[in-house]
Protein backbone atom coordinates (compact mmCIF):
# COMPACT_ATOMS: atom_id res chain seq x y z
CA UNK A 1 0.00 0.00 0.00
CA UNK A 2 1.26 3.46 -0.85
CA UNK A 3 2.26 5.04 2.48
CA UNK A 4 1.31 8.52 1.25
CA UNK A 5 -2.19 7.36 0.30
CA UNK A 6 -2.53 5.60 3.67
CA UNK A 7 -1.60 8.74 5.61
CA UNK A 8 -3.89 10.91 3.47
CA UNK A 9 -6.80 8.53 4.06
CA UNK A 10 -6.11 8.50 7.79
CA UNK A 11 -6.14 12.31 7.95
CA UNK A 12 -9.41 12.51 6.00
CA UNK A 13 -10.95 9.93 8.34
CA UNK A 14 -9.89 11.86 11.44
CA UNK A 15 -11.33 15.09 10.02
CA UNK A 16 -14.67 13.43 9.19
CA UNK A 17 -14.93 11.89 12.67
CA UNK A 18 -14.09 15.25 14.27
CA UNK A 19 -16.80 17.00 12.26
CA UNK A 20 -19.34 14.31 13.16
CA UNK A 21 -18.49 14.53 16.88
CA UNK A 22 -18.73 18.33 16.83
CA UNK A 23 -22.08 18.20 15.02
CA UNK A 24 -23.46 15.64 17.49
CA UNK A 25 -22.23 17.74 20.42
CA UNK A 26 -23.97 20.82 19.07
CA UNK A 27 -27.18 18.87 18.52
CA UNK A 28 -27.09 17.63 22.11
CA UNK A 29 -26.90 21.11 23.62
CA UNK A 30 -30.08 21.96 25.54
CA UNK A 31 -32.46 24.25 23.70
CA UNK A 32 -32.69 27.75 25.14
CA UNK A 33 -36.22 28.14 26.49
CA UNK A 34 -35.93 31.30 28.63
CA UNK A 35 -34.97 34.88 27.84
CA UNK A 36 -35.01 38.16 29.79
CA UNK A 37 -36.93 40.94 28.01
CA UNK A 38 -38.35 44.40 28.69
CA UNK A 39 -40.40 44.73 25.49
CA UNK A 40 -43.41 42.45 25.46
CA UNK A 41 -47.13 42.49 24.72
CA UNK A 42 -49.89 40.46 26.30
CA UNK A 43 -51.48 40.35 22.85
CA UNK A 44 -48.69 37.97 21.79
CA UNK A 45 -50.32 35.27 23.91
CA UNK A 46 -53.10 33.06 22.59
CA UNK A 47 -55.95 32.37 25.05
CA UNK A 48 -54.05 34.25 27.79
CA UNK A 49 -54.36 33.47 31.49
CA UNK A 50 -53.12 36.33 33.68
CA UNK A 51 -52.23 36.44 37.37
CA UNK A 52 -51.43 39.88 38.76
CA UNK A 53 -51.08 41.48 42.16
CA UNK A 54 -52.21 44.64 40.37
CA UNK A 55 -52.70 45.09 36.63
CA UNK A 56 -51.48 48.32 34.99
CA UNK A 57 -52.02 47.38 31.32
CA UNK A 58 -55.19 46.47 29.48
CA UNK A 59 -55.54 42.69 29.07
CA UNK A 60 -56.57 41.18 25.71
CA UNK A 61 -60.36 40.86 25.30
CA UNK A 62 -60.22 37.05 25.46
CA UNK A 63 -58.00 36.92 28.56
CA UNK A 64 -58.93 35.32 31.85
CA UNK A 65 -57.58 37.44 34.68
CA UNK A 66 -57.32 37.05 38.43
CA UNK A 67 -55.90 39.86 40.58
CA UNK A 68 -55.14 40.53 44.23
CA UNK A 69 -56.24 44.17 44.02
CA UNK A 70 -58.72 45.77 41.59
CA UNK A 71 -57.69 48.45 39.12
CA UNK A 72 -59.45 50.42 36.35
CA UNK A 73 -57.81 48.16 33.75
CA UNK A 74 -59.02 44.97 35.42
CA UNK A 75 -62.75 45.63 35.67
CA UNK A 76 -63.73 42.14 34.54
CA UNK A 77 -61.02 40.33 36.48
CA UNK A 78 -61.73 37.98 39.35
CA UNK A 79 -60.39 39.12 42.69
CA UNK A 80 -58.51 36.85 45.05
CA UNK A 81 -56.59 38.53 47.88
CA UNK A 82 -54.33 35.48 48.15
CA UNK A 83 -52.80 36.11 44.71
CA UNK A 84 -49.02 36.43 44.76
CA UNK A 85 -46.79 36.81 41.73
CA UNK A 86 -47.29 38.29 38.30
CA UNK A 87 -47.34 36.20 35.15
CA UNK A 88 -49.25 35.61 31.92
CA UNK A 89 -49.58 32.30 30.09
CA UNK A 90 -50.43 31.53 26.48
CA UNK A 91 -50.66 28.24 24.62
CA UNK A 92 -46.92 27.87 24.03
CA UNK A 93 -45.16 30.59 26.00
CA UNK A 94 -45.41 32.58 29.21
CA UNK A 95 -44.21 35.88 30.65
CA UNK A 96 -43.00 35.85 34.27
CA UNK A 97 -42.70 39.42 35.51
CA UNK A 98 -40.19 40.84 37.98
CA UNK A 99 -42.93 42.99 39.56
CA UNK A 100 -46.40 44.33 38.85
CA UNK A 101 -47.50 44.00 35.23
CA UNK A 102 -46.87 47.39 33.65
CA UNK A 103 -45.18 48.80 30.56
CA UNK A 104 -41.41 48.28 30.56
CA UNK A 105 -41.44 45.79 33.43
CA UNK A 106 -38.68 43.21 33.13
CA UNK A 107 -39.95 39.74 32.37
CA UNK A 108 -38.67 36.29 31.59
CA UNK A 109 -40.29 34.79 28.51
CA UNK A 110 -40.25 31.01 28.49
CA UNK A 111 -41.48 28.24 26.22
CA UNK A 112 -40.62 25.46 28.67
CA UNK A 113 -43.63 23.12 28.73
CA UNK A 114 -43.15 22.07 32.37
CA UNK A 115 -42.99 25.68 33.57
CA UNK A 116 -46.07 26.62 31.52
CA UNK A 117 -47.97 23.64 32.92
CA UNK A 118 -47.10 24.59 36.52
CA UNK A 119 -48.04 28.24 35.98
CA UNK A 120 -51.37 27.17 34.48
CA UNK A 121 -52.09 25.06 37.57
CA UNK A 122 -51.24 28.02 39.83
CA UNK A 123 -53.56 30.25 37.78
CA UNK A 124 -56.52 27.91 38.21
CA UNK A 125 -55.82 27.49 41.92
CA UNK A 126 -56.32 31.25 42.26
CA UNK A 127 -59.10 31.47 39.68
CA UNK A 128 -61.26 28.68 41.13
CA UNK A 129 -61.83 30.50 44.42
CA UNK A 130 -64.95 32.15 43.02
CA UNK A 131 -65.45 29.86 40.09
CA UNK A 132 -68.05 27.15 39.84
CA UNK A 133 -67.98 25.09 36.67
CA UNK A 134 -71.20 23.25 35.95
CA UNK A 135 -71.09 19.49 35.53
CA UNK A 136 -74.13 19.45 33.26
CA UNK A 137 -75.16 21.13 30.03
CA UNK A 138 -78.56 22.84 29.89
CA UNK A 139 -80.83 22.39 26.89
CA UNK A 140 -80.26 26.04 25.97
CA UNK A 141 -78.40 29.03 27.34
CA UNK A 142 -74.97 29.96 28.66
CA UNK A 143 -72.63 27.22 29.79
CA UNK A 144 -69.08 26.61 30.95
CA UNK A 145 -67.78 23.06 31.16
CA UNK A 146 -64.49 21.20 31.31
CA UNK A 147 -63.75 17.96 29.56
CA UNK A 148 -61.44 15.99 27.28
CA UNK A 149 -61.41 16.38 23.51
CA UNK A 150 -62.15 13.01 21.94
CA UNK A 151 -62.13 14.00 18.26
CA UNK A 152 -62.16 16.94 15.84
CA UNK A 153 -63.63 16.37 12.38
CA UNK A 154 -65.21 18.29 9.47
CA UNK A 155 -68.84 19.26 10.05
CA UNK A 156 -70.99 21.35 7.71
CA UNK A 157 -69.02 24.53 6.88
CA UNK A 158 -66.50 24.09 9.68
CA UNK A 159 -65.47 21.50 12.24
CA UNK A 160 -66.99 19.75 15.22
CA UNK A 161 -65.03 19.09 18.40
CA UNK A 162 -66.43 16.18 20.39
CA UNK A 163 -65.83 16.66 24.11
CA UNK A 164 -66.55 14.24 26.93
CA UNK A 165 -67.36 15.62 30.39
CA UNK A 166 -68.92 14.34 33.61
CA UNK A 167 -72.41 14.41 32.15
CA UNK A 168 -71.71 12.83 28.77
CA UNK A 169 -70.70 14.14 25.33
CA UNK A 170 -71.16 17.51 23.62
CA UNK A 171 -70.29 18.85 20.20
CA UNK A 172 -68.46 22.18 20.02
CA UNK A 173 -68.85 24.05 16.73
CA UNK A 174 -65.58 25.38 15.29
CA UNK A 175 -64.82 27.65 12.35
CA UNK A 176 -61.25 26.35 12.10
CA UNK A 177 -59.68 23.04 13.00
CA UNK A 178 -57.90 22.77 16.37
CA UNK A 179 -55.30 20.04 16.94
CA UNK A 180 -56.33 19.28 20.51
CA UNK A 181 -57.34 15.61 20.50
CA UNK A 182 -56.73 14.12 23.94
CA UNK A 183 -56.29 17.54 25.59
CA UNK A 184 -58.26 18.79 28.59
CA UNK A 185 -60.19 21.96 27.78
CA UNK A 186 -62.57 24.46 29.30
CA UNK A 187 -65.37 25.68 27.04
CA UNK A 188 -67.45 28.79 27.56
CA UNK A 189 -70.32 29.52 25.23
CA UNK A 190 -73.98 28.99 24.50
CA UNK A 191 -75.98 25.85 23.87
CA UNK A 192 -77.77 26.41 20.56
CA UNK A 193 -79.54 23.08 20.52
CA UNK A 194 -78.42 20.29 22.80
CA UNK A 195 -75.76 18.89 22.54
CA UNK A 196 -74.23 21.57 20.26
CA UNK A 197 -72.31 24.47 21.82
CA UNK A 198 -71.31 27.68 20.08
CA UNK A 199 -68.11 28.60 21.97
CA UNK A 200 -67.10 32.12 22.96
CA UNK A 201 -63.84 30.94 24.52
CA UNK A 202 -61.87 27.68 24.53
CA UNK A 203 -59.01 27.26 26.99
CA UNK A 204 -56.55 24.36 26.92
CA UNK A 205 -55.90 23.28 30.51
CA UNK A 206 -52.96 20.90 30.06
Amino acid sequence: MDIVAFIAGLIVGVVIVSIAVEFAWKKSLPEKTCKLISKWSLNELKNPLIVAERLHVAPPPDAKVVVAAPSPLAKNARENPDVTGNFAIGLNKAFIFAGEIKEGQLAIVTSDEDIIRELREIFYDFYRVKEKVVSYVPKKGKVRIRGIVRAVFPYRDGYLMRVSYEGGLVGVLLKERMDVEGRRVEIEGEVLEYPFINPSNITILD
